[in-house]
């Protein structure tokens, strides 16, 4: 027998939980669908569930193209094939895991669009690649940057590395998709040799082409979900999936009155717009987007170029009814095309939940919503973000007093009051423009000579705290990369009649300085594990350039 023929057929397989019975695994308007045939099977000893079928067009969406431009009639239909085949793994392998009703979805073509994915596992083939993966042989990690802007990149290394290769820090990044050199010894075609392991919400391994194979796979896989990461890759899974359904619930309603705040303030606050790579890159890169009930009375076919921007997700949020908006997550869909116009659909239509990312705090745990499921971080991390952010604030700013913001004074008005007492020049409102920032950045609130920015923020909740955070970041980012961007803010200084001799090539220090009402100090216990986050990177970011940060909290009238 050949090498090839020995060899495992590579194949994409989902796992799914809560899957009573094998059609509630398929989307309910596929199920009656004509074009597909749902029949039972055996595979070897246990009974499965097949779906097979195909989409046509009898004209492919590039035919009136051409006709146009060859004045020719042409007219090529289009047949995507689809197969899905749907077992369940050994009751005793999935004991250990914990899950109610499990099933396997092995998919072949364009079987993944019939997947119901509200039941997928969104973190199975990560898992696995996590619990096999040679720590020195990672070749591809995709990280969402769990802060304000909900950031998702890929980073590919063709030989392999480790962690420090990519530059993975462990400040509130989560890692959704893995490509690494594996060791599955218990998948019966590996013939106990490394190969390439892709996982993500589905898995791409080779697979055994005999009955008795296949179910011995799904169950070596099923038993490896239930081993604890290897030290060296734990920082992967800094995730755990929330199954209390009354957690749940009140995480919902924690998340129901953000998205209701983001309206009523005309701005994200702690919710960011994510992007679900791993349900669209193995297909092609998205150039259009559709977007399903999202606006009321618009029709359905108005493909939208581009990709969903959040003021597009706001504008529908608007819309609905307070107490609607968080039912409209999961009623609302955005599908995703590789076309202009919106012909053929790399993706099937992805709950807006799927979108959102949010962070937030109950019963002294951290959670995270994150492809549509809520995450309980572990590892410590949530204790970690908590002991580094009070490090940063316990930092003194020993050689300034910072005079009391009065019950009168408004921001503008206190701001030109420091700027006095401190002997600088105040700088609020007072934009400069950038190559990167054509729109207008703000340097500081207050410029001192020897080179200190001071950013002041009257704060009441959280969210204004991340966006003073942002604002110094993109501000001394812009002065420690950015000649023109010092020269622009020196001329602002001269003309607010400041010595602007100590902005060197970057600021001297930055204070973040903070005021709150009700007469309490400001202090990290006040912070979202959100914004934690969110300070911890950008102090991380300024202070590895050099430029200090230091917090401040403003007293009030009645402290003195």
């Amino acid at each position: 027998m050949t090498e090839r023929a020995q060899a495992g057929r590579r194949t994409t397989i989902y796992r799914l939980t809560g899957v009573e019975n094998f059609e509630q695994a398929i989307r309910s308007k596929y199920r009656l669908d004509e074009r597909f045939d749902l029949v039972t099977v055996n595979v070897g000893a246990r009974s499965g569930l097949l779906v097979t079928g195909s989409m046509f067009k009898e004209k492919a969406e590039w035919c009136e193209a051409v006709s146009v431009l060859t004045e020719t009639d042409i007219a090529v239909n289009s047949v995507t094939p689809v197969g899905i085949l749907i077992v369940r793994p050994s009751s005793e392998s999935s004991k250990a895991t914990g899950d109610a009703d499990v099933a396997y979805a092995l998919t072949y073509g364009m079987g993944f669009q019939l997947l119901d994915q509200g039941r997928l596992d969104n973190l199975f083939g990560q898992k696995i690649a996590i619990r096999t993966a040679e720590p020195n042989k990672l070749r591809s990690l995709t990280v969402t940057t769990m802060d304000e802007r909900s950031r998702t990149s890929r980073a590919t290394i063709a030989q392999g590395d480790g962690l420090l290769g990519f530059g993975l820090g462990d400040v509130g990044e989560a890692v959704s998709r893995v490509v690494a050199i594996a060791n599955l010894p218990s998948l019966s075609r590996s013939d106990g040799k490394p190969f390439q392991i892709r996982g993500a919400d589905a898995l791409n391994v080779p697979l055994g082409r005999t009955p008795a194979e296949v179910i011995s796979d799904l169950d070596a896989l099923e038993t490896l979900l239930a081993k604890k990461p290897p030290e060296a890759l734990k920082l992967l899974e800094q995730l755990t999936a929330v199954k209390n359904p009354d957690v749940k619930d009140r995480l919902d309603v924690v998340l129901a009155k953000a998205l209701n705040e983001a309206v009523a303030d005309g701005s994200p606050g702690a919710i960011g717009l994510s992007w679900p790579h791993e349900r669209v890159d193995e297909n092609g890169t998205p150039d259009a987007w559709l977007p399903v009930a999202l606006w009321p009375g618009r029709r359905r076919k108005e493909v939208k170029p581009g990709q969903p921007e959040w003021s597009e997700i706001l504008e529908a949020l608007e819309q609905w009814p307070p107490g609607d908006r968080l039912a409209r997550l999961d009623r609302s869909a955005i599908q995703l095309f590789r076309d202009a116009g919106g012909e053929s659909a790399i993706s099937s239509a992805i709950p807006l939940r799927r979108w959102i990312a949010y962070q937030a705090e109950m019963d002294g745990h951290t959670f995270a919503l994150y492809d549509g499921a809520w995450f309980q971080i572990h590892h410590d991390y949530a204790k970690n973000i908590k002991r580094r952010t009070a490090a940063i604030f316990a930092r003194k700013v020993e050689d300034l007093d910072f005079i009391p913001w009065l019950e009168k004074d408004d921001e503008d008005k206190y701001n030109k009051k420091l700027a006095k007492a401190l002997g600088g020049v105040c700088l609020d409102k007072k934009l400069i423009t950038t190559e990167l920032h054509r729109r207008g950045i703000e340097a500081c609130d207050v410029y001192l000579p020897d080179g200190t920015l001071i950013h002041v923020k009257e704060v009441g909740r959280s969210t204004a705290a991340s966006h003073l955070i942002a604002q110094a970041l993109v501000s001394a980012d812009a002065l420690c990369k950015d000649e023109k961007a010092r020269d622009k803010v020196r001329a602002r200084i001269t003309e607010a009649a400041g010595d602007p001799v100590g902005i060197g090539l970057k600021p001297k220090r930055v204070i973040l300085a903070m005021h709150r009402r009700n007469g309490r100090p400001f202090t990290a216990d006040d912070l979202f594990t959100f914004t934690m986050v969110n300070l911890v990177r950008h102090v991380e970011a300024l202070e590895g350039r050099s430029v200090p940060v230091r917090i401040v909290s403003i007293d009030g009238e009645a402290h003195q």
